[in-house]
């Protein structure tokens, strides 16, 4: 449809680049010409509202299905993020004063602190900490 010469455009929202891809081959292959827009947390496609009548109802009604495909997608990162949020870390102060920061499995941490106690595990990591900043290749019997 045109109005005062300007082509109005039908716009379809995507949360998952997977899902716009799809639907862009769906409206490829109905001989639609879909133009992508990538944003950085949504994907846009944009057909000409004087397509194709039929064409436009079979993707309207894939795209329901798309948003139901979307929605289960980004639930499905949402748990995938909460699961890699779940770690563990040793802070670590190096000898110029800089503190860094050693990543450890939840699992791991929890199953050494169960054995040991807060000063005997600090006491560990400043060990090793200095043996790596200040190696000493001499043997343990040599010092």
């Amino acid at each position: 449809m045109h109005i005062n010469n300007l082509l109005l455009m039908l716009e379809y929202i995507f949360f998952n680049k997977k899902t716009c891809n799809l639907f862009e081959k769906a409206a490829t292959s109905s001989g639609l010409k879909p133009i992508i827009d990538c944003q950085e947390e949504y994907f846009t496609v944009t057909l000409a509202e004087d397509s194709d009548e039929d064409a436009l109802e079979k993707l309207e009604d894939f795209y329901d299905e798309l948003m139901d495909m979307d929605r289960a997608l980004a639930e499905k990162q949402q748990d995938d993020l909460s699961e890699s949020i779940n770690v563990a870390g040793i802070t670590i102060q190096l000898k110029d004063g800089r503190n860094v920061y050693a990543s450890v499995s939840p699992d791991l941490l929890n199953k050494v602190m169960q054995s040991i106690s807060v000063d005997e595990l600090n006491t560990l990591v400043c060990a090793i900490t200095e043996a790596v900043e200040d190696p000493d290749e001499r043997g343990l019997c040599q010092r």
